[in-house]
């Protein structure tokens, strides 16, 4: 527990819970969503740590030594497959167990229902505002690390 000193309340300490900190993957082939996703974190202030990929192979190199607890996705071109992704995840016995939020736009319409079945935790549409992205990320981080029991690394 973190104390800290009172100065209103006669020197007394109060405690005050000290939240922990998450590691967060990010891959995200397009500047533009990766710059928007770090942004939408940051202003959230979370401090979480955030490990961010442009292609499958950065990620899948880095996972085989440093673990998220939360891995998104934000697939914007033909470039590679949020699906394969998420499969190939999902069939790797050391990372399978990892969450997997999908993001996409409205100009790509996901096979929602496959992502599902894959192993997705969630299929989410990314606002056009910027402020909805910053609410999305405010109850996905509310969910995934103050209401469900984290995955612990």
């Amino acid at each position: 527990m973190n104390m800290s000193a009172n100065p209103g309340n006669d020197g007394r300490m109060e405690s005050s819970p000290r939240k922990k900190r998450f590691r967060i993957a990010l891959l995200a082939s397009a500047e533009g969503e990766r710059e928007e996703l770090t942004d939408a974190l940051q202003v959230n202030s979370l401090g979480h740590e955030l490990l961010i990929f442009e292609n499958p192979d950065q990620l899948f190199e880095a996972l085989d030594t440093s673990l998220p607890n939360l891995l998104m996705i934000a697939q914007h071109d033909g470039k590679w497959s949020s699906a394969d992704v998420l499969a190939r995840v999902k069939q790797t016995p050391t990372i399978k167990a990892i969450p997997v939020i999908v993001f996409y736009r409205q100009s790509t319409s996901p096979n929602t229902p496959e992502l599902y079945r894959l192993g997705a935790a969630s299929v989410i549409h990314m606002p056009l505002r910027f402020e909805g992205l910053i609410q999305i990320v405010q109850v996905m981080e509310d969910y995934w690390f103050n209401v469900t029991s984290p995955l612990s690394l």
